[in-house]
């Protein structure tokens, strides 16, 4: 004889809203992260082109910031971005810019955190967090953001199997905006062969959204620049030795805090990974972001994106069933209700709205704060020594040509735009080879840095005084601190300093190379 029939119980009708309160606290904590200040070198560069475009309405074609590579040819691989923060910018100012960012940090964190999601509560506790947090050590207010966020898209519109439309305008603006759109194809190709390896068969659906995918792609090459834009995964392979120098292409430093949470963080969720049976369609994926996140830093965000929906789907495995009202009553055991009579709970507002609402208020508070805070954290850069080389006309590109690390030339770019001109900054992508090398050549401080500075004919440093180039004025001569002085002394802490060459000194020939 049969049982009576269970039903669940009535409040775990209510366990999606307890999630919905983990996602809105992650969705808070992205937009708190975006609000902080803009210290990231890159964004400085970004910025300034975005209000240049802004200002004359156009994109530029060949460079404009520097003396080594002038009216180089330029691909403004990420112009929607930057177009973005000009147009913040043009709107309010710093603030507008830094308020966008939060923005964009909470559409990240909010996309992540959906893609976690478990049914339950305790479980999307553990799962979205990790997830969300795993990805924000290596977040920071720069085109990368639009590209996270589309590639949380895409994931999204697979894994829910919504309609493939929606890969048009998803790749649209992540060719336009960040160069790591094939980290779109590499996923979808890892899906689709690890789904083959499930079933023995063609993974016929997956397929269908990676034919729309790079049918996207084909229409993603009309856009202001052309089919430069789909060519820029090239640029990394031309210059591959150029860019094992950046430290964002670099492996992860696992003994500074960010790389010890990292580690803690990843190991945790793979613990939980291995603990439950976790699918090809889900291994493919996570065995190659994971080891491309091991190679470059660059690839940790995305990770944490392709990292989320398995992390969450290994947790719905792991958590025991949920309790049935079978265990305690019947279906007579529910309170009636009447058609077209609303019940109690029905009169209740929602709790999402509450939710929402609470969010609304909290984040409004944040802005408040925000405005009152710098938008620009220049702990970092060298800050009263620019203030001084413009005071004593240092930074006048018709009579110095100042040579700086590629950080201080993205500081220096927004400060100055297009009327100062500078040795070099991140755009590694767009100067020439040479220029790099004889970059490197300087930031090791070798002997051939004087034939680097001679070559440009640069007459004024600066740099930083705890590296190898400010030594060697004494080695070879012809060159004088002249920041800081006796009379323009540096801040405590402050470690930078100021060369110029000095005629009066007799200058020692430096040895080939």
């Amino acid at each position: 004889m049969t049982g009576p029939k269970c039903y669940p119980l009535q409040r775990a009708a209510r366990v999606p809203r307890l999630e919905s309160l983990v996602v809105a606290t992650l969705v808070l904590f992205g937009y708190r992260t975006g609000l902080n200040g803009i210290s990231d070198n890159s964004t400085f560069a970004h910025l300034r082109t975005g209000i240049e475009m802004t200002r004359h309405w156009s994109i530029p074609r060949a460079d404009p910031y520097s003396f080594t590579a002038p009216h180089h040819p330029w691909v403004v691989q990420s112009w929607l971005a930057s177009a973005v923060y000009g147009a913040a910018y043009r709107l309010g100012g710093l603030h507008v810019v830094v308020f966008a960012d939060g923005l964009l940090a909470a559409a990240v964190a909010w996309v992540v955190a959906r893609l976690a999601r478990t049914g339950a509560f305790i479980t999307t506790l553990v799962a979205a967090p990790l997830a969300v947090l795993v990805g924000a050590i290596y977040w920071a207010p720069r085109p990368l953001m639009f590209g996270l966020l589309c590639l949380g898209l895409l994931v999204t519109v697979v894994e829910r199997r919504t309609t493939p439309r929606w890969l048009i305008p998803i790749t649209w603006v992540w060719v336009n905006t960040h160069g790591s759109f094939p980290l779109g194809a590499a996923w979808l190709l890892a899906r689709a062969a690890g789904e083959a390896l499930d079933g023995r068969h063609w993974p016929r659906a997956t397929a269908r959204y990676t034919g729309w995918f790079l049918g996207a792609l084909a229409l993603a090459a009309a856009n202001p620049l052309g089919p430069k834009l789909l060519a820029f995964p090239l640029a990394v392979r031309d210059k591959a030795s150029v860019f094992r120098n950046v430290v964002e292409w670099r492996s992860p430093d696992f003994q500074s805090p960010q790389g010890i949470a990292l580690l803690v963080l990843l190991g945790i969720g793979l613990i939980i990974l291995i603990r439950t049976r976790v699918s090809w369609a889900d291994t493919l994926p996570v065995v190659g972001f994971l080891a491309a996140a091991l190679f470059s830093v660059r690839n940790v965000a995305p990770a944490a994106v392709v990292f989320a929906p398995v992390l969450g789907r290994a947790m719905r495995r792991a958590a025991p069933p949920p309790a049935e009202v079978g265990e305690i009553g019947t279906k007579a055991d529910l309170p009636a209700s009447k058609p077209g009579v609303p019940t109690d709970a029905s009169r209740r507002p929602s709790l999402n709205a509450v939710i929402a609402s609470l969010l609304v208020v909290v984040a409004l508070i944040f802005t408040v704060g925000e405005r009152r805070a710098a938008p620009l954290d220049l702990r970092t850069y060298p800050t009263a020594a620019v203030a001084w080389m413009g005071t004593h006309g240092y930074l006048d590109p018709t009579r110095h040509r100042v040579a700086e690390q590629d950080v201080i030339g993205d500081y220096l770019i927004l400060l100055r735009g297009p009327a100062g001109k500078v040795f070099i900054d991140d755009r590694v992508d767009m100067y020439p080879v040479v220029v790099s090398d004889d970059y490197d050549t300087l930031l090791h401080g070798t002997v051939g840095s004087i034939a680097v500075l001679d070559r440009y004919r640069v007459d004024t440093v600066l740099w930083d005084d705890r590296l190898a180039l400010p030594g060697l004025r004494e080695a070879l001569g012809g060159w004088r601190a002249v920041y800081p002085s006796l009379s323009s002394p540096s801040p405590k802490g402050d470690y930078w300093v100021v060369l110029a060459r000095d005629p009066m000194t007799p200058r020692i020939a430096s040895p080939p190379g």
